[in-house]
């Protein structure tokens, strides 16, 4: 018993000059010395590396979280409820949220952490029902919740057809995302190919024709973060992504630009094209021009000086 209490690590702190020191748990530190206790085991277990390959991140922004967990009901329901009457309805859902928690859900996170909780849960809204409308659906409607995946999906790598995309863990260029994205979802959502072809169409015309009009300005963004319920949970919520964050980050990272460029020309990381740009009012009409410029985390629109 001894020899095994022995061979236990004793902790590590480092003293004022820099130096490593052992702790004897028994003595009592100096209170006149300040510590810093070294965590000398800090590899991630089994589930947390299981969790950072599907999202990419160690935390999900609220809006895709909830957008996630959405899914994640819809198929529990069909399962618990439907599988006996609709077996069909089941296994679509179940392909539904495999495309969702691994091909949609790591681009969504980058997209909402360089847009902002508030204009991503508005175009979230404004498109998911839109969709449910042109379908003939109930807005908002649980079994179509993929239609939007699926639309957000096709748009991001529209905007990165140049780049390596992860589609379930297997990195292959954009045009190859597309094509077995369609097929994906024709497989798994065949009865409802109406559907699928809507998404698709409304897809193309939202990328040409759509995508400013329905683009939200920076004074709206924060008018509505500074409402009573959405300001409290800017202000409670660590996963909720304001729009002075996102804008402090650009800041931060703007030396970098070169830099980032050179890596997404290497495909060595994927930073997707942000189809939600951010914009003050008085700079609207040059959007269309700095779209051309590849965007990423690293060159969101700032506001003029």
């Amino acid at each position: 018993m001894q020899q095994n209490l022995q061979e236990i690590p004793q902790p590590q702190i480092i003293d004022q000059n820099g130096q490593m020191q052992m702790v004897n748990p028994q003595q009592t530190l100096p209170q006149n010395q300040l510590y810093q206790i070294i965590q000398t085991d800090s590899t991630p277990n089994l589930c947390e590396k299981f969790y950072n390959y599907i999202t990419g991140s160690k935390k999900i922004p609220i809006v895709v979280f909830l957008i996630l967990m959405t899914i994640s009901g819809a198929f529990i329901l069909n399962i618990c409820f439907f599988f006996y009457f609709s077996p069909i309805l089941a296994f679509s859902s179940l392909g539904n949220l495999l495309f969702a928690l691994f091909v949609w859900t790591p681009m969504a996170i980058k997209i909402e952490n360089i847009t902002s909780t508030v204009r991503y849960g508005c175009l979230f809204l404004l498109n998911c029902s839109l969709l449910c409308v042109i379908s003939i659906s109930f807005p908002l409607s649980l079994n179509r919740i993929w239609c939007f995946v699926l639309f957000e999906t096709l748009l991001i790598v529209l905007s990165n057809k140049d780049k390596k995309i992860k589609f379930f863990g297997y990195k292959m260029g954009g045009r190859a995302v597309i094509i077995l994205s369609i097929v994906y979802n024709l497989f798994f959502n065949w009865y409802y190919f109406y559907c699928l072809f809507i998404t698709g169409l409304y897809t193309l015309v939202y990328q040409k024709y759509l995508i400013n009009k329905f683009n939200i300005s920076n004074e709206k963004v924060e008018r509505i973060e500074n409402t009573c319920i959405i300001k409290w949970a800017k202000n409670k919520l660590t996963t909720f992504i304001s729009l002075k964050d996102v804008l402090e980050k650009g800041q931060k990272n703007q030396p970098l630009v070169q830099n980032t460029n050179n890596e997404n020309s290497n495909n060595s990381s994927f930073i997707p094209v942000n189809m939600y740009p951010n914009y003050y009012s008085e700079v609207a009409p040059g959007i269309q021009q700095m779209q051309s410029i590849p965007q990423g985390e690293d060159n969101i629109n700032q506001p003029p000086q």
